[in-house]
């Protein structure tokens, strides 16, 4: 037996074949800035013919940013042209009568690690995506909950401070703290001593402007965490995304928020499967789809 998995990201398509012997087969796509949504699909299909040859996996599980629908993807704004895409659709035209299971790409990353990583053996959990999104996957007794929709977690939509008008459908959050947002904002900043994300990070310590605008996105991440941990009181966090290269800088100071916020403070951990959490949940899903 053999499975497929595939991750789709903002920048990369990552897919792996897996063996029921334990063997895998890798292979990487990277995604141009401005390549349409189809582009990227028909590269991949092809991709995953040469990966499965000669041809025959007995399962897909597919991991994608987005809510998936049956003819759309929603809640995808970071991926150009991918809320017009029929995903669901697409796959059952790629793969006949094989069996593919489509989630969300921070859902997958959190089943991952409810399985088999960090959050493995955790009654009440969530599981934090701090990237270029923002997003976050409650786990109870060992499953992801979705909610009504599969839109649980998406504390990216939060409201960021006092607005003079409330809007519908503008992930605010992301915008002010997500991978991207931060550009911008370390982009337009005539006083942080950087360009961009890493530059902002190298800067810490040395530059009181960059101190003052990493530790308000801390603090604004911190305050949608801790309302996100209240609902439901996990006795884990644990954090995955492109921020946590940060390391300290991030895990200290948002430790600290939790901890004197929260009635009971929940262990805050790091992914145990970094960028690859999404793609081995994507092949976890594979193997339920066969299973089914």
């Amino acid at each position: 037996m053999s499975v497929l998995g595939i991750d789709f990201g903002g920048t990369k398509v990552a897919l792996r074949v897996e063996s029921a012997d334990g063997s895998r087969r890798d292979e990487r796509l990277r995604i141009g800035p401005d390549e349409p949504a189809v582009s990227v699909l028909e590269r991949t299909f092809a991709a995953a013919a040469r990966l499965a040859e000669p041809g025959v996996v007995d399962a897909v599980g597919v991991s994608t940013p987005g809510i998936v629908f049956d003819d759309r993807v929603d809640l995808a704004p970071n991926v150009i042209g991918w809320s017009e895409l029929d995903l669901a659709g697409r796959f059952r035209d790629a793969f006949g009568a094989v069996p593919v299971a489509i989630e969300n790409d921070v859902k997958a990353a959190a089943l991952a690690e409810a399985r088999a990583g960090a959050l493995r053996g955790t009654r009440v959990g969530l599981y934090v995506n701090l990237g270029t999104g923002i997003a976050i996957a409650p786990v109870l007794d060992g499953r992801v909950l979705r909610g009504a929709h599969g839109a649980a977690g998406e504390i990216g939509y939060g409201i960021v401070g006092a607005v003079s008008e409330w809007r519908a459908g503008v992930p605010t959050l992301e915008e002010f703290a997500g991978g991207s947002g931060l550009e911008r904002r370390v982009a337009a900043d005539g006083h942080v001593p950087a360009s961009d994300v890493p530059g902002l990070i190298a800067a810490l310590g040395t530059s009181p402007a960059a101190d003052e605008m990493w530790s308000g996105t801390v603090d604004e991440i911190a305050r949608h965490l801790i309302t996100a941990a209240l609902t439901c009181d996990p006795s884990r966090i644990v954090v995955g995304g492109g921020m946590t290269r940060a390391g300290s800088a991030l895990f200290r100071p948002l430790s600290e928020r939790l901890g004197s916020a929260l009635p009971y403070a929940p262990e805050l951990l790091l992914s145990e499967f970094g960028p690859d959490a999404s793609l081995r949940g994507a092949v976890m899903l594979a193997d339920d789809a066969v299973e089914a």
